[in-house]
């Protein structure tokens, strides 16, 4: 039934519990209702025209989506707390930031607005049921914020966690050519990180071998691989049975990777067995005359 109290909690349901004003309005629920519910406290202010339908539990989702609400129509998540919903960068939740058209003129208490001229739809997205901008245009956004470190392992989880590929980022920066440190996020696609204290560990290795480093975390044949040779074309993959459900999943990624060509080691590999697996690389990188990859 419209305008009804149900209606409210239903509108809200669909964004972690958060309403505006002027959906309330188009709902058929009168300004005097609207009133009344914020005085028996069915209604509970988070920002101005936004509201919390029955309660106020903490919530990250429900911070951050209320503050795109407030944010007016065209507003986006962005930037750090964009970076954080989509996992492309550790650490506790950053405070909301939003990114609105410059026609949403508007400033709110407690969220960092930023204005733009427009937003291309390809750089717009929606993840858990919150507007936000794509992987692609967050780590453009925050290129001039990052550390070279930082935005190469933000390349890396937006790869990982989302498939956002290089060709995209390049997409991404044609349509945003004003941006800036657009030359430092060029440099972070092609970077080398180490993600894990297992590749950490397996660099040491090589090292204490008197072997050659591998390049990590890099996209070869469209496929993000843990450690290559580009010399030898020999490329390792790392794996950790703590990383896998179950020790069957972990023997069949060990299994597929074989199929692969892409050689196998796991931790007791590196971590219990180093002087074997040593060898067994210097073998292999000896079978792989330079310049056959």
């Amino acid at each position: 039934m419209r305008g009804t109290f149900g209606t409210a909690a239903s509108i809200a349901a669909t964004q972690h519990g958060r309403v505006t004003s002027r959906q309330l309005l188009d709902a058929g629920i009168d300004r005097h209702t609207i009133q009344r519910w914020i005085r028996d406290g069915r209604l509970r202010p988070v920002h101005k025209g936004v509201y919390a339908v029955g309660h106020l539990a903490p919530s990250m989702l429900a911070d951050y989506a209320g503050a795109v609400l407030a944010g007016g129509d065209g507003a986006r998540l962005s930037h750090f707390a964009d970076a954080h919903v989509l996992r492309l960068l550790p650490g506790n939740p950053p405070r909301p930031e939003v990114t609105v058209p410059t026609t949403a003129h508007r400033r709110r208490p407690g969220i960092v607005i930023h204005r733009v001229r427009e937003l291309h739809p390809l750089d717009t997205g929606e993840h858990q049921g919150i507007a936000i901008l794509s992987p692609a245009r967050t780590l453009l956004d925050l290129a001039p914020r990052l550390t070279a470190d930082q935005l190469a392992r933000a390349c890396h989880e937006a790869w990982h966690r989302h498939r956002t590929t290089p060709a995209e980022i390049e997409a991404c920066i044609a349509r945003n050519p004003h941006k800036n440190a657009i030359a430092k996020l060029r440099r972070a696609l092609g970077s080398d990180v180490v993600l894990s204290p297992l590749e950490a560990r397996f660099r040491r290795l090589m090292r204490e071998h008197n072997l050659p480093p591998p390049r990590t975390n890099i996209d070869v044949n469209s496929d993000k691989v843990d450690c290559h040779w580009p010399a030898h074309g020999l490329t390792v993959e790392l794996h950790s049975y703590r990383f896998h459900a179950t020790r069957h999943a972990f023997e069949n990624d060990i299994a597929r990777r074989r199929r692969s060509n892409h050689v196998p080691f796991s931790w007791g590999d590196v971590f219990d067995r180093g002087p074997r697996t040593a060898a067994e690389i210097t073998q292999l990188l000896a079978q792989r005359r330079p310049g056959t990859a």
